[in-house]
């Protein structure tokens, strides 16, 4: 639009005579205006402007000629007015869109150069022609082809040599033409002196608070100040040098000093010859001039030599031929004797440069002889000033000094400097002596002490009324300290006299009436506090810093500020507390406009920084209060929140906050209530009247940094429970839970603000409250948290965001803190979580007109803002709903009680998942939308020809650049709810509202169904799905193969949670079994992410999807293998083909198998955690033989993910295939319990161990161990690992590994049981298991009897003869030796009662296996021990609780036993009367309490509960 504008502007200013200037001018402007939008938005345009520029300028310098002889007075100033607008127009593209600066744009630009210069120099004869009415006119044209030229790069002009040469004459003529009246020094000469020099001069070049007024009196002399009416072009500039008000100057004088910037750069560029040509024409032009006008000429011509010379200089150029130096020497010799000291500063800057760049030393040991001549000689004041700075500044752009020169400098400036007749003298010598002490560094050593000595007799001297004098002598006393540094630590006499001597003169300068004297004090004292903090009295330090706080001179603020934020980064806490001290001792106030009294230093400079309009104090200030806030926020809690909350609630609107406030709030904040409402009554018992929005922005940020600093603190800080306790104990004690009132009242008048920066800075601060407090259970009502008392508080706060008249970025940040809320589960009741949703729902309902319903009044980027935060804000809900779905529909917060779980487990969950449900489709849609235009905005800039024209759904084509970052900011979380949304459709249900009928987006595809054409080409569902797979499938591998490294935990965590989803159902399975090269490059991506990311979360997250991919390629061999056998039906078996990695040979390639991919992602998880898994690490060819060790929790989870899926990966395989993996998985496994064996108290396995004898069991357990092709491979590689196991018991190297036995043991049984029989029957690993279980029962150890038995047990019971039967044979009478033996030595504790009852469950196991005709001799053997356990009536009385459960046992077995084998029993008993009386006398004994049921069956189940092996998992 605004370009057609211009266009019409510029093509109707022939029609209407009246107007024509003014619209050229209106189109110029607009068009350069439009390029500061950037590349992004010009490129798009950049055709039509490129043919605007080429129609202004003529084509040839014939119709140049021709065009000078037509017109008239008025056409040429419209002509110039056109062309000085298109130059702009051009430096405006140059400086705002250097991206689009290819080869190409600059061979289409440059064109009309060559006319622009030739009517350049055809100026002066047009004028000529036409009279004066175009004089104005030309000199802006000139401006603007200079500013232009100034920014080109000179090689694109440099061509053209006759052009060069052309500038650099019509240059000469601007800055030494007959026509120039006006001295423009203070605008030309400071940007080209030195910045320290600067100090020099007069005050009016030093920054104040009142500078615009002293520019306006400098302006007054006869020249007209900056306006805007010179330059209307200025309007759309950046603001300069902090100015908020553009400002041009007078375009007589804006050309002199573009003029002079271009000179620099020409005169580099062009022929020695010309070079020296034009240098001694400028030199001529000075000599030949006189009075005042010389002066004029002197001042431009020192200026261009001097920009040359710094341009020279910065380019490491080079000066040309000696014959140079002379007309360069000449012309900066005479302006060093200018009676102008802007002129002289500038020429002592231009003599440092030109040292500099001759690069020579005789050179410049002759410029320093030329000095010390003329300061030998001369008596009057400007020489002297002149060449005393030009040895100063000699000495800042050159290397070493050698130390006859520098004494030869020290001991002129030593003299000059005592020149009592002449302060100038003194101060510029002094002034220079500064900037050779800084140079000189560790040489100036030896001049320290005089030195010294000459500064502080000079301070006591020198009249405080010379100030210039003394703030030159800080300078130097400045830099001396500087120079010592460190060394100001020291002990010895000398050093301590050098250090008070500093201290004395600082002490001098502190009573100077001159605020800058003053400020170079405390500048002093800062550099020694730096150096030799003891020595530095810190009490009369801070007291001259207080009383300084609120001086009326912006620089002595400054030094107070800048000395203040060193001091609280290190002394935080005691510069508080002398600020207060002193201001309760000092009868007056320190400083009257910042009450310290009351509200401390901290108060005091918020005060300030609430006054103060100049950046960078503004920045020293908020410096300052957060080193203060780091140190002491946590301590003086109450005290800091209460500063911002009177910063807030000094200008918040009453009537909102009252109306809020009346919520449940307890009685005791009812008077904190009434305090903050009546403020407003009575102005001078607040602290703070009416701050200024960017104060407030600031307390909101401090009370955001309160609160992370506490996270760091006591955890009381988040525990309301123990925080009451503690605050009862020690009433001193203050923690921020304590506070959460104020923090949510704080919050909520920022966010209702009318200032958008406060009310974005309100929400940041209720989104951190939200998150950090949701969680804290209230004590008082079990089952609740106590942020829910603050459900209507956080509402309204939300509320005025989503009205229509709010900014995008408020409604943005907005959505942000309600999905945080609806996420957080703080609320339990569905009708007031609908208020928070139904603000979700109207915003969904807004943004779904798209980019038809863009407010005009904010950037197109804004409304992508916005859209992706709604749609990002309904990802995290519908996330955490479909969360919390799966946790078996827990109720929406977490209850501790079953009343509150039973009230709200029914409907709470489902409901959340049901509010999304209704806007699911609509979501859905534009989800999926969105996440089309972040992967077109991802691709690289070769397919940017792909992208399409008129931008993406959200997004116009102008404003990409700017919509990628807010993209970037919510495509994770859209990609996990897409992902979940496409799981729960399970890619199989065709959404009947797909066609673009429903979908409000006219312009680029937004459902993935829809082509890019006009959509006539309908797709199938199976394409749609494909497509949308495809689509977060990419996002996320481009994403995790190229991580950055600012890309956030949220987003990687969000992406691997979206993979993991996507895998959740069959048909992305089918696809990623299907196609293994996908299968493989997920892999890999995922291996990257494990290496490049230490979190365990993301590495765990990773290895589940990696699971995922496996069980995908084992369901697609599965897949083939069944298809195979039903297609080829009665076939025989062996013409099958092979199905699975490694095919018939078993070999797998690198790079191209998924099972090698697998093995390398998880050898490097498990070598990580165990580096003893890996030989080359440990220097031997096995495991070598160290301690077993404990993982952390996070180490041991990955460990048991990565055994996992290494137990899954037979299965992916052929036999042949399996056959070449299974060393590699046997090796890791069983390493990975050895590594981990560990022994626990109580028998229990490490979790580690406990997950390696799961994925034993699995891998023992494969259908390849027993197929056909594979079983004999199979056999002797199990064989082998077996027999590496029974090795880790044998002491290696003589030494004993502290393996735990249980864990072994259980390995040993997980074979047994688990392989087939041919596997472990062999004699010789047979007997070596048999020995081991031997020893096992011989370990004193109760736990590891106990697990012993257990183990035996499941071994009896094995079904196949050959393997039990050896077992028991060769154990059983060892059993029933333990067990006598406990007939004669009584059990003492329950473990000991639980070796015998697990040993007689053996023997009653026993006796079941047995055959019918040797079951009588095991019951026989079994009754004698049972029986030996009863006690009588009498022994039972008195018996203690373990003699008693064994009795108890003994007896209930006993009873099952008899009935069961009665003729058995009966035989036992007859032939044993004493046996019989024992029976009898137990039974009778027991007849009083008949409940033999109730101890016995108590303690029977007890054995289960100390049993981790079934409690951690079941490998058997």
């Amino acid at each position: 639009i605004i370009l057609t504008l211009a266009e019409d502007l510029l093509c109707s200013a022939s029609q209407n005579s009246r107007l024509s200037a003014q619209r050229t001018q209106a189109g110029w402007l607009l068009i350069a205006a439009l390029m500061t939008l950037g590349p992004a938005v010009v490129s798009h345009h950049l055709a039509r402007v490129l043919l605007l520029w080429k129609c202004v300028f003529p084509v040839s310098p014939k119709d140049l000629e021709t065009e000078k002889s037509r017109g008239d007075s008025f056409t040429w100033q419209v002509t110039l007015e056109g062309r000085a607008g298109a130059l702009c127009a051009i430096k405006s593209f140059v400086s705002h869109c250097g991206d689009l600066l290819t080869e190409e744009v600059i061979q289409r630009l440059l064109p009309p150069l060559p006319c622009a210069v030739d009517l350049l120099t055809r100026l002066s004869s047009i004028i000529k022609t036409y009279g004066s009415p175009l004089k104005t006119p030309s000199v802006v044209y000139r401006q603007r082809l200079y500013e232009l030229l100034i920014l080109l790069p000179p090689e694109t002009y440099e061509d053209s040599t006759g052009h060069l040469c052309a500038i650099l004459k019509e240059l000469a003529a601007d800055l030494t033409g007959p026509d120039i009246q006006v001295a423009a020094s203070t605008f030309l000469l400071p940007p080209l002196c030195h910045q320290d020099d600067l100090l020099l001069l007069s005050p009016l070049l030093q920054e104040t608070d009142h500078r615009f007024i002293e520019e306006q009196l400098l302006l007054s002399n006869g020249i007209a100040c900056g306006s805007l009416e010179y330059d209307p072009y200025s309007i759309y500039e950046k603001d300069v040098g902090g100015d908020s008000v553009p400002k041009p100057l007078p375009p007589t004088l804006s050309v002199i000093s573009s003029a002079v910037k271009l000179f620099g750069v020409v005169c580099a560029h062009v022929g020695e010859a010309q070079r020296l040509l034009t240098l001694e024409q400028l030199l001529d032009s000075i000599k030949h001039t006189k009075g005042a006008r010389q002066q004029v000429v002197q001042l431009h011509v020192i200026s261009s030599v001097s920009s040359f010379l710094k341009y020279v200089a910065g380019s490491k150029g080079s000066l040309g031929p000696e014959e140079m130096r002379r007309p360069a020497l000449a012309l900066v010799t005479g302006a060093l004797e200018s009676p102008n000291p802007l002129v002289r500063c500038a020429a002592a800057e231009a003599w440092a440069r030109l040292a500099q760049v001759v690069d020579d030393g005789p050179f410049t040991a002759s410029l320093a002889q030329v000095s010390f001549d003329k300061l030998k000689s001369a008596r009057d004041v400007v020489t002297r000033t002149g060449h005393s700075l030009a040895l100063g500044s000699l000495h800042r752009y050159l290397g070493g000094i050698s130390s006859q020169h520098l004494n030869s400098c020290v001991g002129i400036l030593y003299t000059l400097s005592q020149d009592s007749t002449s302060p100038d003298v003194q101060t510029w010598a002094l002034h220079s002596l500064s900037l050779i002490i800084d140079s000189a560094g560790p040489l100036y050593y030896l001049h320290v002490e005089p030195t010294l000595s000459l500064i502080i007799m000079l301070l006591l001297n020198v009249p405080p009324t010379h100030a210039e004098v003394h703030q030159s002598l800080g300078r130097c006393l400045n830099a001396l300290i500087t120079t010592l540094g460190p060394e100001l630590q020291g002990n010895s006499t000398s050093v301590s006299t050098l250090r008070t001597s500093c201290l004395l003169g600082c002490a001098v300068m502190q009573d100077n009436p001159d605020c800058l004297v003053q400020a170079q004090a405390i500048s002093c004292l800062q550099q020694l506090h730096m150096f030799a903090p003891r020595h530095v009295n810190l009490s009369s330090l801070v007291s001259c810093l207080c009383v300084n706080l609120c001086s009326p001179y912006l620089l002595l603020r400054r030094a107070v500020l800048a000395c203040l934020r060193q001091l609280v980064q290190r002394e935080a806490a005691e510069v508080s507390e002398h600020a207060v001290t002193l201001a309760k001792d000092s009868r007056e106030e320190l400083t009257p406009d910042a009450n310290i009294r009351e509200v401390g230093l901290e108060g005091a400079l918020l005060t300030l920084l609430d006054k103060e309009t100049d950046q960078r104090l503004c920045r020293d200030i908020k410096e300052t209060l957060n080193h203060m806030l780091t140190s002491m926020a946590v301590d003086k809690l109450s005290f800091w929140l209460k500063l911002c909350k009177d910063v807030l609630a000094a200008s918040a609107d009453f009537t909102a906050v009252t109306c809020v406030d009346t919520m449940q709030e307890e009685e005791g904040d009812k008077g904190d209530d009434a305090s903050v409402l009546t403020t407003r009554s009575d102005d001078r018992s607040h602290p703070f009247t009416n701050p200024r929005w960017a104060t407030r922005v600031f307390a909101a940020e401090c009370v955001c940094r309160i609160i992370n600093q506490c996270e760091s603190a006591h955890c009381a800080h988040f525990d309301i429970a123990l925080a009451q306790e503690m605050k009862k104990r020690d009433s001193r004690s203050d923690f921020l839970v304590l506070h959460l009132a104020d923090l949510i009242r704080m919050a909520f008048m920022a966010a209702t603000d009318h200032s958008d920066q406060l009310r974005l800075s309100g929400l940041q601060t209720l989104l951190i409250v939200i998150r950090r407090f949701a969680t804290i259970p209230e004590p008082e009502f079990p089952g609740h948290v106590i942020l829910e008392q603050y459900q209507a508080n956080v509402g309204a706060a939300l509320r005025p965001a989503f009205t229509s008249e709010t900014a995008p970025d408020v409604t943005a940040k907005a959505c942000q803190v309600c999905s945080a809320w609806i996420a957080s589960g703080v609320v339990s009741d569905l009708n007031d979580l609908r208020r928070v949703h139904h603000l979700l729902v109207s915003s969904l309902t807004k943004i779904q007109a798209g980019k038809e319903a863009l407010s005009p009044l904010y950037n197109e980027s804004a409304s992508t803002m916005e859209i992706l935060a709604v749609l990002k804000a309904w990802a995290e809900v519908y996330i955490n709903a479909v969360e919390r779905h799966k946790n078996n529909k827990q109720p929406l917060k977490t209850t501790s009680c079953p009343e509150e779980s039973g009230r709200n487990g029914s409907d709470s969950s489902p409901g959340l998942l049901d509010l999304v449900h209704t806007d699911l489709g609509t979501l859905s849609r534009l989800w999926l939308a969105a996440l089309q235009d972040f992967a077109l905005l991802t691709l690289p800039s070769e397919f940017a020809s792909q992208l399409p024209i008129e931008g993406g759904a959200f997004y116009t084509a102008e404003t990409s650049e700017n919509a990628k970052l807010h993209y970037n900011n919510s495509w994770a979380l859209i990609l996990h709810a897409t992902a979940l949304w496409l799981t729960s459709t399970g890619f199989v249900v065709a959404d009947p509202d797909e066609g673009a009928s429903n979908l409000s987006r006219p312009v680029t595809p937004t459902s993935m169904c829809q082509g890019s054409s006009s959509g006539a080409i309908a797709k199938s569902p199976e394409d749609v799905y494909s497509d949308r797979f495809h689509l977060i499938l990419g996002i996320s591998v481009e994403f995790l193969c190229s991580l950055r490294s600012d890309a956030t935990m949220e987003s990687i965590t969000a992406c691997l949670h979206a993979l993991q989803a996507l895998l959740d159902v069959p048909w992305p399975r089918s696809k990623i079994g299907s196609d293994q090269a996908l299968g493989i490059e997920l892999l890999n991506v995922l291996h990257r992410v494990i290496l490049t990311r230490e979190s365990p979360s993301i590495q765990l997250a990773s290895l589940e999807v990696v699971r995922q991919i496996i069980c995908a390629a084992q369901e697609h061999v599965k897949e083939k293998r069944r298809s195979a056998e039903v297609d080829d039906g009665a076939a025989e078996k062996e013409t099958l083909p092979e199905f699975g990695e490694g095919k018939d040979t078993g070999g797998l390639v690198p790079g191209k198998s998924l099972v090698f991919a697998t093995l390398e992602l998880c050898v490097c998880i498990l070598v990580r955690q165990l580096p003893e898994l890996n030989p080359k690490l440990t220097g031997s060819p096995g495991i070598k033989a160290t301690k077993p060790q404990m993982l952390s929790e996070d180490g041991s989870r990955l460990v048991s993910a990565a055994l996992v899926i290494l137990s899954e990966l037979p299965a992916v395989c052929s036999p042949e295939g399996s056959i070449s993996i299974l060393p590699t998985i046997l090796y890791l496994t069983v390493g990975v319990l050895r590594e981990t064996a560990v022994k626990l108290p109580g028998g229990q396995l490490s979790s580690t161990a406990a997950a390696s004898l799961q994925a034993l069991k699995g891998i023992l357990s494969s259908p390849m161990a027993r197929a056909e092709k594979s079983e004999a491979a199979w056999t002797d590689l199990l064989r082998s690992a077996l027999t590496t196991i029974l090795d880790y018991w044998d002491p290696v190297d003589g030494t004993h590994q502290e393996l735990d036995e249980v864990s072994l043991l259980t390995a040993i049984t997980v074979f047994i049981l688990s392989t087939s029989p041919e596997v472990t029957i062999i004699p010789c690993l047979q007997k070596r298991c048999i020995e081991k279980f031997k020893v096992t029962l011989e370990i004193k150890d109760a736990m590891v009897q106990i697990k012993t038995y257990q183990l035996l047990l499941s071994i009896f019971q094995y079904p196949n003869p050959a393997v039990s039967y050896p077992y028991i044979y060769s154990l059983v009478s060892s059993i029933v030796e333990k067990l006598q033996e406990i007939d004669k030595k009584n059990p003492e504790d329950t473990t000991e009662l639980q070796i015998f009852q697990e040993g007689i469950k053996v023997l009653e196991a026993l006796v079941t296996i047995a055959e019918e005709q040797h079951r009588s001799q095991l019951v026989a053997c079994l009754l004698p021990i049972l029986i030996s356990f009863l006690l009588d009536e009498n022994a039972l009385g008195s018996a203690t609780s373990i003699m008693r459960n064994l009795h108890d046992f003994a007896l209930q077995n006993l009873m099952q036993i008899g009935p069961q084998y009665s003729s058995v029993f009966k035989s036992v008993m007859a032939s044993s009367p004493s046996l019989k009386a024992r029976l009898e006398a137990a039974i009778k004994g027991n007849q009083e309490s008949v409940k033999v049921g109730t101890p016995t069956s108590k303690h029977t189940k007890h054995p289960g509960k100390n049993s981790s092996i079934q409690l951690k998992t079941s490998f058997l």
